[in-house]
């Protein structure tokens, strides 16, 4: 679903009336207490709001509780801009649900910072993250997203794997038309895409009217990311232009007959940027999986059971995906911030235009 006008006016709204900052409070920084506190005075109880794939998520939630029994995490997910709009209508109507947010777009976080929505707290990792990995001490992200072209290995030849993996170009090949899909979802993961496409520095290869021809070549259109993912296991779909490498990676260690293909460069980015709610209603608890989360532990997690790079230096890339012959290894685009912020929505205006008159 495209993006109301309302919610296009969230992010300016939350700068030009911040929630009132709340009152200071004290919580132990040892995880021992936190955890000691959650279980006996917040019945152990976490609601994490996301708009990642939920059924991974759920599979790193479980590795939280095993290392913590007793404790028990309520995964709620949305699109980036629905989820949004939830968090800020309960937090200003002081009906409190979610205890910790993630997004996988920094500008909304940062809004979110900005506005006050967030608590500050500072995680025991935190000169481990990189500083473009996290706002402040208000969110972080333990995820580095690579922006890749999932595909059905059943329904690609090795010539046409071959043809998407020399550019990304490639996808206008005339044997492609009709045979993919992309998505309409205004969210960090689909601008990822746009920020790379449309930069001026790769104008003369990409640019607005390679986006035109992308869509002239007739993909099926989904506004939820994880949906198109679905179909392209499913086979309805032969390949998603362009989506996370994450939940690919997931699906293929449960045996759906996923690939990725990742041309050079490959936009990399801070997704899944997680902050604690100013007014969580279980605030130990948040703050203890906040913490298991950017940790070591938590990084092992993400990479086992949701085929993710982790952010957090120092930890060695484990994943089995990463591990196979066929796996791309290209050169990283990383997304320059301050243009993100500074085009965010002129860029998606720009993507849902040129769906609307190119189809």
């Amino acid at each position: 679903m495209m993006m109301s006008t309302r919610n296009l006016l969230i992010s300016a709204i939350l700068l030009l009336y911040p929630l009132a900052a709340p009152a200071a409070q004290s919580y132990p920084v040892d995880d021992a207490q936190l955890y000691a506190n959650a279980k006996s005075h917040e019945d152990g109880k976490i609601v994490w709001y996301l708009n990642q794939p939920l059924e991974p998520l759920r599979l790193v939630a479980n590795e939280f509780e095993r290392q913590y029994p007793g404790m028990k995490v309520e995964l709620q997910r949305a699109v980036g801009g629905q989820l949004l709009q939830k968090f800020v209508r309960e937090s200003d109507a002081k009906q409190n649900i979610a205890d910790l947010v993630q997004i996988s777009d920094p500008v909304m976080m940062r809004d979110l910072a900005q506005g006050n929505y967030l608590a500050h707290w500072k995680v025991p990792t935190h000169d481990r993250i990189p500083a473009g990995y996290r706002i402040g001490d208000q969110a972080y992200s333990a995820i580095i997203t690579d922006m890749a072209i999932p595909y059905n290995a059943n329904k690609l030849t090795p010539e046409e794997v071959a043809i998407l993996q020399k550019g990304w170009d490639g996808v206008l090949d005339p044997r492609f038309k009709g045979r993919f899909a992309v998505s309409s979802s205004r969210s960090g993961i689909g601008y990822a895409g746009l920020s790379m496409f449309l930069d001026p520095a790769l104008k003369d290869r990409y640019g607005e009217k390679f986006l035109a021809k992308v869509i002239q070549q007739k993909p099926a259109v989904y506004s939820d990311g994880a949906m198109a993912l679905d179909r392209v296991v499913a086979g309805e779909q032969d390949f998603f232009f362009w989506f996370t490498e994450g939940p690919s990676v997931t699906k293929w260690m449960q045996g759906a007959p996923l690939r990725w293909i990742e041309p050079s460069p490959r936009p990399a980015y801070p997704n899944a940027l997680q902050g604690i709610s100013a007014a969580a209603p279980h605030p130990n608890g948040a703050r203890l999986f906040q913490d298991w989360l950017t940790s070591d532990a938590g990084a092992k997690a993400l990479q086992d059971k949701y085929g993710v790079r982790t952010s957090l230096e120092g930890v060695p890339d484990t994943r089995k995906a990463a591990q196979q012959p066929w796996s791309p290894k290209p050169k990283d685009y990383h997304i320059d911030l301050q243009r993100w912020a500074k085009n965010y929505s002129a860029t998606q205006n720009l993507w849902a235009k040129i769906l609307k008159e190119n189809r």
